[in-house]
């Protein structure tokens, strides 16, 4: 883990810390951000690809050599979770640098979620998820679970990329 002292949301235009660095914020400092979320989570620093991401996106690994270039997952179900990468909380520009949550409770762009769902990649919406129907085609690709209904397109949810 990384020592880090500076707010997530920071971008950078060099990379700051190590590629695919992971940082803890703990749990109070989670609810005091945003009181309807808990728990610990955990951050890993990425680099956006040349498009850029916007904020409470779902983000899938780039097509290039590096583990920890970050896209937003295009409209494509049945993503395998070993290509998602995390969610952005806030947008990261071209070519920049910063922080995506990988383990814990965040906010995700979503469509049509209820309390409870399983969540996967969507096949309509580009950075979007999805309720997992449980068939075989997206089992493999659950990397989270609703806490809240999709809201202005947005969900509360616990997710883990692993």
């Amino acid at each position: 883990m990384t020592v880090k002292t500076t707010p997530f949301s920071d971008t950078y235009s060099g990379e700051t810390y190590p590629l695919g660095s992971t940082r803890v914020e703990p749990a109070a400092e989670v609810t005091a951000g945003d009181a309807s979320l808990t728990g610990d989570r955990v951050w890993m620093f990425v680099q956006a690809d040349g498009t850029g991401v916007a904020a409470n996106d779902l983000l899938q690994r780039g097509s290039t050599s590096s583990s920890y270039l970050a896209t937003t997952s295009t409209a494509s179900a049945d993503r395998e979770l070993i290509n998602l990468l995390g969610v952005a909380q806030h947008a990261i520009a071209a070519d920049q640098y910063s922080w995506v949550i990988v383990k814990g409770e965040c906010v995700v762009k979503t469509a049509g979620v209820s309390v409870g769902n399983n969540l996967t990649s969507s096949g309509a919406t580009a950075g979007t998820a999805i309720p997992a129907t449980g068939g075989a085609t997206d089992s493999f690709a659950v990397f989270g679970r609703a806490t809240t209904a999709t809201d202005t397109g947005v969900s509360d949810a616990y997710v883990d990329f692993r």
